[in-house]
């Protein structure tokens, strides 16, 4: 075995050290071994899922790929593929597929009008635990747990994902509803911040109410006092909703980047209390409200995180990731009107508090082609409409030429004709190059199992060594079988190269990034075909802490451009 030994160390949440080889001079020569050679021009098929709905939210059936229209920035792309599907449809399809392999490519139009595409379908079921009060959790986790009930069988696969400060795995994608059931009944107990934040905003609120009858209204120097002191506590707690805000929004990118390698339809359904677009922006109103004084909402533009809604939202499209929220909330009336307050709150202030949280959600389901549940006590009849999305849709399809370039594309659909019906699709096609794809696969595959393993890549650990502080050095060896890479004659050598990736994940759901590493193999000629069959070795050092981590890698192969994944369960020590 001819080995090549490189030395890199990966640090959870941290950096990878990276080393490469120059790329010899190819020519036009035919290449030793190698995977089957991918076409020069790689042709795409872009499928966008079209949901249509009627005045009362229905799903309309009955509608033929004429009757759509889609456009690629602006021009119209002839549709290729085209079905629709419900639930009677999918399950009828799903016990004529029972066995493996039975998700199939849709035909194009015109070839087998009756060829229908069932993808897998995955839902990530989000508990945001560190932003709801923990009754209005409750109340709506029966209801999510009858919609695992009603919607866990194929071709859907449930998750559950728990967020307090940071995000855990709670339970990995299973088809199994008990499973499901039970990983969403043990978050019953569970408390976050957010009862925190909400006794703070009320006693900023009374106080402002005490500073407001102070000397029965007049302006004296003692209200002025109170007055600055209430302006600089509501922007410490705007700039402390703003930090726990850009933590939260960090777990969700780190689900959808989850679910960025998985083939399927993916969704997030995220249950919260709300999100705050703008931090504090109430209290602002309250306080421009109470004291008079509009100099206050100069501080909107400091706190207004819309920002990083924009860049959730564009990173779920680019993983064709639909989100749907769900605001546990309910009807509660405006804040500050309860029952047990004692002082009364401007209305319209109140209101602007409230709507903050809310538009968030919004925003958030239709800016990727989702529902936002808002606004109700009972979220049976939102969750049904999920329900409905899953299993009642048209998927059209058109084919482009790949650029292998990352580019964004807007997509709009239309119905030909004049139709008052509800269209709900994603607004961007997001085109990948190799590299981005394989880097999302190494991603996903930390979670999910990615069994593509064409070059025989083989992964083995040793034990691992002390290292700095609480951190130990894992050494792993990566094994690759050298008849699938491309060899290029260059003199008495054969050469070759293979692009790297490597990411890991520990047992609290922390990842590191995908790390990209080039390694070139160069081989005498003469012996390598006399020896026939070889292995190319690569080592690593991982830098971890103390626990059972996923390793997972990803090899490339630039000539044929063929990929192959594997990955490893490393315990540390």
């Amino acid at each position: 075995m001819r080995t090549a030994t490189t030395s890199a160390a990966l640090l959870l949440m941290g950096l990878a050290v990276a080393t490469g080889a120059q790329e010899g001079d190819e020519g036009n020569l035919k290449p030793v071994g190698g995977l089957a050679f991918v076409d020069e021009v790689q042709v795409t098929v872009v499928n966008v899922d079209v949901f249509v709905r009627d005045g009362k939210g229905r799903p309309v059936k009955g509608l033929g790929a004429d009757d759509f229209r889609i456009l690629q920035n602006g021009v119209e792309m002839p549709i290729s593929n085209f079905a629709e599907l419900d639930t009677e449809v999918i399950r009828h399809e799903m016990s004529e597929r029972a066995m493996e392999g039975f998700f199939e490519a849709t035909e194009p139009v015109g070839e087998d009008p009756t060829a229908l595409e069932i993808k897998p379908i995955w839902v990530v079921l989000y508990i945001d635990n560190e932003n709801i009060e923990p009754l209005e959790r409750n109340r709506v986790l029966r209801r999510v747990r009858e919609f695992v009930t009603e919607n866990l069988e194929a071709p859907v696969e449930m998750m559950v994902v728990s967020y307090q400060r940071s995000l855990k795995v709670v339970q990995p994608f299973s088809s199994e509803s008990r499973e499901v059931s039970a990983a969403l009944r043990g978050m019953v107990k569970q408390t976050g911040g957010r009862e925190e934040i909400e006794s703070e905003r009320q006693q900023i609120l009374h106080d402002m109410a005490d500073a407001k009858n102070q000397d029965h209204g007049t302006k004296t120097n003692t209200q002025g006092g109170a007055k600055l002191q209430l302006r600089q506590r509501i922007s410490a707690f705007a700039a402390e909703e703003a930090d726990s805000l850009r933590l939260a929004l960090g777990g969700l990118r780190q689900v959808v980047a989850m679910l960025s390698g998985i083939d399927g339809r993916k969704s997030i359904i995220y249950v919260s209390s709300g999100l705050p677009m703008v931090p504090g922006i109430g209290l602002m109103h309250d306080h421009a409200m109470t004291f008079h004084d509009q100099s206050i909402l100069s501080l909107r533009g400091r706190y207004d995180q819309t920002r990083l809604f924009n860049e959730l939202t564009s990173l779920a499209n680019a993983q064709e990731v639909s989100l749907y929220a769900i605001d546990a909330t309910g009807l509660n009336p405006l804040d500050g009107f309860e029952a047990e307050n004692t002082y009364s709150r401007d209305p319209t202030s109140s209101s602007i508090g409230s709507r903050d949280y809310r538009d968030s959600l919004v925003y958030m389901a239709e800016a990727t082609g989702g529902i936002a549940v808002v606004n109700t006590n009972d979220v049976s009849r939102g969750l049904g409409q999920i329900s409905s999305d899953l299993h009642n849709y048209y998927s059209l399809g058109y084919t482009v030429n790949s650029s292998d370039e990352d580019r964004v594309h807007r997509i709009k659909v239309q119905l030909t004709g004049e139709r008052n019906y509800d269209l709900r699709y994603r607004r961007r096609y997001v085109e990948k190059s190799y590299e981005s794809s394989i880097q999302d696969r190494v991603f996903t595959s930390l979670v999910v199992d990615i069994d593509e393993n064409p070059m025989g890549l083989e992964l083995t650990a040793a034990e691992a060594i002390p290292g700095s502080g609480t951190q130990w050095l894992a050494p792993i060896h990566l094994s690759i079988d050298l008849k699938n890479i491309a060899l290029m004659p260059v003199g008495d050598e054969l050469v070759g190269r293979v692009v790297v990736f490597v990411g890991a994940r520990d047992e609290e759901g922390r990842n590191s990034d995908v790390q990209r590493q080039e390694h070139e193999i160069s081989l005498p000629k003469a012996e390598y075909l006399a020896t026939g069959r070889e292995r190319f070795g690569i080592d690593f050092r991982l830098l971890m802490t103390k626990g059972r981590h996923r390793v997972s890698v990803g090899v490339m192969d630039p000539i044929t451009r063929q990929a192959s994944y594997q990955r490893m369960v490393v315990s540390v020590p």
